[in-house]
């Protein structure tokens, strides 16, 4: 197990509903990429596809400030030995809710190639350029992307690497209604490493329900640790946590109080 010290406070704003905390994350990510084309001429974004994003990805495509023809986005894993068609394939479920005018600046996480390759690939997109902001969620095991606990590195030197998925990964996506079973999900995937996460000169991080309240709890409250691969945002200057009440209910009341969404 790695620790480290907390370089960063982490700003938490908790909303009564997941609606209203999805919504005050999708303003919050507007804000970082309007700002951001407004001091130079593209933005780049990395995006995490899973249900908690879903009311963040519609605030954000609603708003009129943003010029997507501007934006590169890419997201941050994808299964291996899966149909790209899948509904349930990442690069899918993001193409469908991003807004129109962002469809043809997403660039997917290639499935259906050698992993090896695709990781080469994927590299060398993720280390183009800067990424301006990360929109990205927690998972029930306290995963960030697919780096799941006791097997993630915080001083990977490389940006996109091949995982086994932790069994409690597996089933969240049962749970969230991904899968109809755990032998349907898949085993591997591609994903981006902590280091590259957290590149990023913004974060901004939504998660949802009473499910990922412990998670939320061991990220925000306790040590920074490969066990808790969440932690990690700590260590980065920028980031916010945007959490319903249901998410935050293992918090301290200073915590959960501390910044209330609207």
């Amino acid at each position: 197990m790695s620790v480290v010290g907390r370089a960063s406070t982490v700003n938490v704003v908790v909303s009564d509903t997941a609606e209203a905390a999805g919504a005050a994350a999708g303003r919050a990510a507007a804000d970082v990429l309007a700002k951001t084309l407004e001091e130079q001429s593209r933005a780049r974004v990395i995006f995490a596809s899973a249900p908690s994003q879903d009311q963040m990805l519609r605030t954000l495509g609603e708003d009129a400030r943003i010029d997507w023809s501007r934006v590169t986005s890419l997201h941050m894993d994808d299964y291996l030995e899966l149909d790209p068609t899948h509904p349930a394939s990442f690069g899918t479920w993001l193409a469908e809710r991003l807004p129109a005018p962002a469809r043809p600046g997403l660039d997917r996480i290639r499935q259906d190639v050698d992993p090896d390759s695709e990781v080469r690939r994927y590299s060398e997109l993720v280390a183009a350029a800067p990424i301006d902001l990360v929109c990205l969620g927690i998972g029930v095991n306290g995963h960030i992307a697919f780096n799941e606990p006791g097997d993630t590195d915080f001083e990977d030197s490389s940006l996109v690497r091949k995982i086994a998925l932790a069994h409690t990964s597996r089933q969240q996506q049962v749970d969230e209604g991904l899968f109809p079973s755990l032998d349907e999900v898949p085993t591997h995937a591609l994903t981006l490493t902590v280091p590259a996460i957290l590149s990023a000169r913004s974060l901004v991080c939504t998660v949802l329900g009473d499910a990922k309240a412990e998670a939320v709890a061991a990220t925000l409250t306790g040590p920074v640790t490969d066990e808790v691969p969440a932690s990690a945002m700590h260590t980065h200057s920028d980031v916010v946590v945007h959490l319903d009440d249901a998410a935050a209910a293992q918090l301290p009341e200073e915590l959960r109080s501390g910044g209330r969404g609207r």
